[in-house]
């Protein structure tokens, strides 16, 4: 055992040594090369051609301070005001007296001022950008798919003929909930192209109270601080935003006798009551004597139709849920056929059991049937007169909503070609423009409700945050009237 340490002892010293050594010679190694490496340096550094560029490199830095210091003093020469003088002198001759040196400097003076106007005039202008918040859609998934966005676009700027209307509430209304599926997608792509206006998003709401403040040039209808209501098409920018620009031909001074949110529940739907009634021949005159069933008299067009047609002497039959029938009676309706609240689905399905049944028990004919809901209206024929009118409020369904590319493409240059016309001749495009979602209308409904013939019907009150709870609702049955959302 002790050999053994012995001889490991000494192999470790053997090992020792030999590595000194290497150390040893690697240091001097690197020594030798270091000393080489920095004669190399050396010879290089002084020799001809590093000479002859440091040289170069100096009197190119000579030459250059020597120019600028030539330079700066050539613009000090050239700026002082009795070199100018001289010059001046110089170049035109002769000496200035007062009164052509007062015209040089009013010459001078004039021509800075048109010069900076110039500028003024022709330089491009910054845009001004300025948010809202405002309720819409990116994307037609229902309203799941609905937004409050609080940085939206605000207009600001009029058109000659657009009014600038700062809004204070707007209701919602069943439209927009289509329109969250999609409804009339194809025409607002199509027509808002036309009118060089994005797509998407799509702003909800087709109506709309708030103050002018605002107005274009040829606007002479309107005044700036005026309390409005606005109504506007279904393919048009939407209502459900703090701000909206529309041309004055969709506004109208409200009633004084209602506020902003209670005015709601009147301009679209008041608009549709109007031109249903208005494509029937339907008016004061020929109603009377005749019999109206009112299908869904307590949605926001039927208020209105029970109101209109009991002043116009017609005899009014309605039907509403169980909830809604104060509200009914209230309205006017001589009689009321009420249904059970059932469930959502069932409330706007064709096959409506319970209101058939009711009315196949009361055994009579109508003159006139208008249904507001999604109810078709073929199943309303057996209780209609032979001479009678089935009329529907609710939208239609637009067949181009399902057009393939090409027949899109077909639509779109019928379309622009019908715009173009129009430029030139100044024909109609009412089936697009919806000619009844104008001034003329709303103003007739001022005057109906100012004078006591229309109440307003407002069930609910919504923030813009709970825009999907609004929209819920207004597709159940407990909805009455309109809802509304608040700005304020």
């Amino acid at each position: 055992m002790d050999e053994m340490l012995f001889r490991s002892s000494q192999r470790l010293e053997s090992m020792q040594v030999q590595a000194e050594i290497v150390a040893s010679k690697t240091k001097d190694l690197l020594g030798t090369y270091s000393l080489q490496s920095k004669a190399l340096l050396m010879q290089t550094w002084n020799s001809g051609k590093v000479e002859q560029f440091k040289t170069n490199v100096l009197q190119l830095i000579n030459f250059l301070v020597e120019t600028s210091k030539n330079f700066k003093t050539q613009i000090i020469n050239i700026a002082d005001p009795k070199h100018i003088w001289i010059l001046l002198t110089q170049k035109i001759g002769g000496k200035w007296t007062t009164k052509e040196t007062t015209l040089a400097c009013a010459g001078f003076l004039v021509g800075s001022i048109v010069g900076v106007a110039i500028g003024l005039a022709i330089r491009k202008k910054e845009p001004i950008i300025r948010y809202m918040q405002a309720i819409w859609i990116e994307h037609y998934q229902g309203p799941e798919s609905v937004t409050v966005v609080e940085n939206a676009e605000a207009p600001y700027e009029c058109g000659d003929y657009d009014v600038l209307v700062n809004v204070k509430a707007g209701s919602v209304q069943i439209i927009d909930s289509q329109i969250c599926w999609g409804y009339g997608k194809t025409l607002r792509y199509i027509l808002r192209r036309i009118l060089k206006e994005k797509e998407l998003p799509v702003i909800l709401g087709r109506d709309c109270t708030g103050i002018i403040t605002d107005l274009g040039k040829n606007v002479k209808r309107l005044d700036v601080g005026d309390e409005v209501w606005v109504t506007v098409p279904f393919w048009s920018k939407g209502t459900l935003c703090q701000t909206i620009l529309v041309s004055e031909n969709r506004v109208a001074r409200k009633p004084k006798n209602v506020g902003f949110e209670g005015s709601c529940s009147i301009p679209y739907a008041g608009s549709l009551a109007l031109s249903a009634l208005s494509d029937a021949s339907i008016d004061c005159i020929t109603v009377k004597s005749k019999k109206f069933l009112i299908q869904g008299g307590c949605t926001p067009v039927g208020c209105i139709l029970i109101q209109l047609l009991k002043h116009w002497k017609a005899h009014v039959v309605t039907t509403c849920y169980t909830r809604a029938l104060p509200i009914a009676k209230a309205l006017g309706a001589h009689e009321i056929i009420t249904i059970d609240d059932i469930d959502e689905e069932k409330n706007y399905t064709v096959d409506n059991h319970e209101l058939f049944k009711q009315l196949e028990g009361r055994g009579e004919l109508f003159d006139v049937i208008i249904t507001t809901q999604c109810i078709g209206l073929d199943n309303f024929k057996q209780f209609c007169k032979e001479d009678g009118q089935l009329i529907s409020t609710f939208p239609k369904t637009l067949p181009s909503d399902e057009f393939g590319f090409l027949n899109k493409s077909f639509l779109a240059q019928h379309i622009e070609f019908k715009y173009l016309i129009k430029d030139i001749i100044g024909s109609s495009l009412e089936i697009y423009d919806e000619a009844h979602l104008c001034y003329s209308t709303l103003d007739k409904l001022t005057e109906l409700v100012e004078d006591g013939i229309l109440q307003t019907v407002v069930d609910r009150v919504f923030q813009p945050k709970d825009i999907e709870l609004a929209l819920n609702y207004i597709q159940s049955p407990a909805s009455i009237g309109s809802t509304v959302i608040t700005f304020r």
